[in-house]
């Protein structure tokens, strides 16, 4: 049962990188994500867990790479070339051509696509942010 432990601790573990994904760098974890850093265009991050971007998105982002939909990816400045939430896939054109502020992706089961979300909104929606945020604040 060890194993299962150390398993169930990688996998619900929230990794804190500090640093910038440039062109061609790909950014791969189990867990969540929490990126100190932007994401260049041409750069990638890769998570089996959410997605949290404390800076610009301009490349790539994967959450519940394992197939987690309801895995989530927020960013401080949100101007990707392509967001995925599992299987589902949401290329640039579906936002705003100036870039987003504070805004998460997510998927919307009625829908069946990734939408793009206030990050307030998602608060309300989502029950374990708040655990992440206690997690955060008790270490």
């Amino acid at each position: 049962h060890r194993e299962d432990a150390i398993r169930w601790k990688e996998e619900s573990d929230i990794k804190i990188f500090n640093q910038i994904v440039r062109s061609g760098q790909v950014l791969s974890i189990t867990g969540d994500l929490l990126l100190v850093g932007d994401v260049n265009p041409g750069g990638k991050v890769v998570a089996t867990g959410n997605i949290y971007i404390m800076g610009n998105l301009y490349g790539i982002a994967h959450a519940g790479a394992a197939g987690d939909e309801n895995s989530f990816i927020a960013a401080s400045y949100m101007k990707p070339t392509q967001l995925r939430i599992a299987d589902y896939i949401s290329r640039a054109p579906d936002y705003e051509s100036k870039g987003v502020y504070m805004e998460c992706g997510i998927v919307d089961q009625k829908e069946k696509k990734i939408v793009i979300d206030k990050l307030q909104n998602l608060m309300r929606q989502r029950n374990e942010i708040s655990g992440f945020e206690r997690r955060v604040n008790n270490g």
